[in-house]
Order: C-alpha cells, then sequence, then structure tokens
C-alpha cells in the first residue's frame, strides 16, 4: 500500500515513513497540509497518517478534506489529546491512535487495512 505521513516534526514523519516501509508499505512524508494535499492531488494513497498538529491546515481538516474529495483514502488520526481524537472521529477518521503508541499496534493497524476487502468493504473470513 502507499502511505502518505503527515507529521509536524520531521524527526518523527521520518521515523514513521520508516517504519512503515520495513512493514513492506511505500510511504512518504510532509510535515505540511497543504503539500499533503498537493500530494494527494497528485498522487494515489490507500492510507494518511496524520498528527493532529501539523503546518497550514491541521490534521483534522485535512481529514475532512480526504474524506471529503478521496474517499476510498483510509485516514489514521494521531494525538495526543482525547478532545482530539474525538474530532478526528467527528472528521471521518478510519482509525484514531492516542500518542504516544506502540509501533506493534500501529503495524497491526497496517497488516489489519491492507487485507483485501469484500465488496461490502469487509474484510474476507479465514
Amino acid at each position: 500500500m502507499r502511505v502518505l505521513v503527515v507529521e509536524s516534526s520531521v524527526a518523527v514523519a521520518q521515523v514513521l515513513s520508516d517504519f512503515v516501509r520495513l512493514c513492506g508499505h511505500v510511504a512518504e512524508d510532509t510535515c505540511n497540509g497543504r503539500e499533503a494535499i498537493r500530494r494527494l492531488q497528485e498522487g494515489l494513497y490507500e492510507i494518511v497518517i496524520t498528527d493532529s498538529e501539523i503546518v497550514s491546515v491541521d490534521g483534522v481538516e485535512l481529514c475532512r478534506f480526504i474524506k471529503a474529495n478521496f474517499q476510498d483514502v483510509l485516514v489514521i488520526g494521531m494525538s495526543g489529546y482525547l478532545s482530539t481524537l474525538r474530532d478526528f472521529e467527528d472528521a471521518g477518521a478510519d482509525l484514531r491512535l492516542a500518542k504516544p503508541f506502540a509501533f506493534r499496534k500501529l503495524k497491526a493497524v497496517l497488516d489489519s487495512m491492507s487485507e483485501p476487502r469484500d465488496l461490502a468493504g469487509s474484510a474476507p473470513a479465514r
């Protein structure tokens, strides 16, 4: 899967992108909400992982934009604030991660999101 990581800290964005790659996915990162929108318009991403506090467009607004314009893109919203996690839920985020989180949790999320889906949107029975 192609994943876009949007995180205000360049170092954290790089760590998250490297981890996503270790999980077997293609990852790109940016620290800017407007840049994320530009990349979404130019490229094909299946997942966007966004922090709430990013430059130019906050993560919740980015989530709203994605859900309004790229309905098939899955959004993972990250925040250290419970109220912001609720805002991500209201904006349509597919999943919310409370910071700090364990990388094994992110791996499990990426693995579950990359499973094939049937026409009803659920993973096939195993």
